[in-house]
């Protein structure tokens, strides 16, 4: 029994142990401070058994009284936190040295000198990755990588490099219209040196560049292909055209249209050579425009595709009528056709009837034969009111009034000697007097050169044109000389020479400065009609029609012309010039050696369906002339 009790007297000592065991971690755990983020709170450890046991209950049930040391002390207070030490960032590495390995051909100075990192800097990964870039801009390598090298003063850089091949020979292939010679003298990229991709674009640039220049804008250096031994192989798109295609012509036949291209099918695409067929075209007269483009065709060619918008009116017709005292009633009738029936031929008839009989024919073939022989004819039989001015010894000047009488013919002949310049071969019989002159104004027109006379003559004449529209230029010019000979096959014998310069300059983007220099002389025996008479609306504005006479002629005019609206133009215009000289300007004391006479004024234009209306307000020496034309006056 006593062996009973006594296991009963430990078991409560070890639940007592136990108890206060657990009571202690608890409050050491309330107690404690709370731990630093950082860190986790060291573990408390357990109560010592000493501890435990002096807190246990007294066997018997009774509670021991706290301990003197507990109920002075209380709850225990928390200690502050413990910061833990901060460990200090680590220091940039130092780029200790800065190595290219794998170049052959290529200086190392050339790689280090696009290389940022130097020895000494501290060390960047993005910095690293620039260099690394700029190595391969440089165009030399095929592969540009860098590592990396602890050493003990830092971080060796090493960029590793694969040459591109050495260029051993160049092939070109394509090239029709620029020789090897001339594309190889673009070229910076030789044979015997490494090959470099930004040289060679810069190559296939200039390359290209050189064949807009002469036209051929659809040209295209391709890739180039390099074999292992270094064989470059450079193939070049010069744009060949597959075929020329015509749209929009219902009236004109196709055929005529075609004559005037000179771009064809086999041809490299050129654009200025194109420009100059639209041109051509557009100085037919026959269409309102005249427009083209390029479309893909098969393998890597061109379809060219022109296309024309034709004239609702390409003729005309008009009638009339008028009353004078010296004819009575005259009625006339006009009829012209260009383009006749789509073949590009012109006719004209002019007849006048009543107290006054008169007619014109003219007929225009643009293309008798190849290459493009014109050929013009006419036939008439006409009269024409003029005005001839005398000043005589003393008193003032007088004018007379006549009729200008000619009946005859003309042929000429025009054959291109190129695509701008062309000759021309006239023969001309005419038979030219004056009539309906009164006895008194007989006496004043008096002498060889006012008596009828016969005109055969034959001439030649060369033209270059460079305006770039006919009918209303922008920019360009136009020169000819021309010689005529009259006598040779009977008649009055004269020889006259003239020479017509045009000048077009665009000012903006529609406005145009224009400038015409005509000058002439007459040698031998040329009646009055056949010399050179200036004055009124297509000469020397400001003044009467054939105000000056006299063998010898210089007129300069000059216009400044600005759009007004869409189909109204505006003009501002000066002119100077004269005619002197000779029989004719001593027998109507006229201008004996040159005196410039001036005249300017403003004008406006017209756009019609048979081409400008002009009207001049001119004001010369004599006072104001209006001006009444059609087309510009040059």
């Amino acid at each position: 029994m006593h062996r009973s009790l006594a296991l009963a007297g430990w078991a409560v000592l070890m639940v007592a142990l136990l108890l206060c065991a657990t009571w202690a971690v608890g409050y050491a755990q309330e107690s404690a401070p709370t731990a630093p983020t950082q860190e986790a709170a060291p573990e408390q450890p357990p109560a010592a058994p000493a501890e435990a046991e002096a807190a246990a209950p007294v066997e018997g049930g009774a509670e021991a009284a706290p301990t003197p040391a507990s109920a002075a002390e209380g709850p225990a207070t928390p200690s502050p936190p413990i910061k833990p030490a901060t460990e200090p960032a680590p220091l940039p590495a130092i780029i200790a040295d800065v190595k290219v390995m794998g170049n052959e051909q290529v200086a190392e100075a050339e790689i280090l000198g696009v290389i940022s990192s130097k020895v000494g800097a501290p060390y960047s990964d993005e910095q690293v990755k620039r260099d690394r870039q700029a190595v391969v801009d440089i165009g030399w390598f095929q592969t540009v990588g860098v590592e990396q090298e602890s050493v003990e003063s830092g971080i060796r850089l090493i960029f590793r490099v694969l040459e591109n091949p050495v260029v051993t020979e160049i092939r070109l292939d394509g090239n029709r219209e620029l020789s090897q010679e001339e594309l190889f003298g673009l070229m910076k990229t030789k044979a015997g040196e490494v090959f470099n991709w930004p040289r060679w674009r810069q190559d296939g640039a200039r390359m290209e560049e050189e064949y807009r220049k002469r036209g051929f804008v659809l040209a295209t250096v391709l890739p180039p292909a390099m074999t292992e031994d270094g064989v470059l192989s450079v193939s070049i798109a010069e744009g060949v055209i597959e075929a020329v295609k015509i749209t929009g012509n219902t009236y004109t036949k196709e055929y005529v249209i075609r004559r005037y291209i000179r771009t064809r099918p086999g041809e490299t695409y050129n654009e200025k050579k194109l420009a100059a067929d639209v041109q051509r075209l557009s100085n037919l007269g026959y269409f309102e425009t005249v427009r083209r483009y390029a479309e893909a065709g098969e393998a890597g060619k061109v379809i060219v595709v022109i296309t024309v918008v034709e004239k609702r009116y390409t003729g005309g017709a008009s009638f009339g009528g008028m009353y004078g005292a010296t004819h009575g009633m005259v009625a006339f009738v006009d009829v012209s056709k260009n383009n006749l029936r789509g073949t590009g031929q012109m006719v004209a008839v002019r007849g006048e009837f009543g107290g006054r009989k008169t007619y014109e024919v003219a007929y225009r073939h643009p293309w008798i034969m190849t290459p493009e022989t014109r050929l013009n004819l006419g036939v008439y039989d006409r009269r024409i009111v003029r005005e001839a001015f005398v000043r005589p010894e003393e008193g003032e000047q007088q004018t007379v009034l006549y009729d200008e009488r000619r009946s005859g013919g003309n042929m000429t002949l025009g054959r291109p000697l190129s695509d701008r310049t062309t000759v021309y071969l006239s023969l001309r019989s005419d038979d030219v007097s004056i009539t309906d002159l009164s006895e008194a104004e007989q006496e004043i027109l008096k002498g060889p050169a006012f008596e009828p006379r016969r005109i055969r003559s034959i001439s030649l004449a060369g033209v270059k044109e460079t305006r770039d529209n006919i009918y209303d230029p922008k920019r360009g010019g136009y020169q000819q000389l021309s010689a005529e000979v009259a006598g040779a096959f009977g008649g009055a014998k004269f020889n006259k020479y003239t020479g017509d310069a045009r000048r077009y300059l665009p000012i903006g983007k529609r406005n145009v400065l224009a400038f015409r220099l005509l000058a002439g002389t007459i040698t031998g025996d040329a009646p009055y009609l056949e010399q050179f008479l200036i004055g009124g609306t297509e000469s020397l504005r400001g003044y009467r029609p054939d105000r000056f006479a006299g063998s010898h002629m210089t007129i300069l005019n000059c216009e400044y012309r600005f759009p007004l609206s869409k189909n109204l133009w505006g003009v501002l215009f000066a002119d100077a010039g004269d005619a002197w000289g000779g029989e004719i300007a001593s027998d109507l004391h006229g201008d004996e050696a040159f005196t410039v006479h001036a005249g300017y004024g403003v004008g406006v234009r017209v756009k019609t369906p048979i081409g400008p209306l002009r009207l001049d307000l001119g004001f010369g020496e004599d006072g104001a002339e209006t001006h009444f034309g059609v087309s510009h006056m040059f």
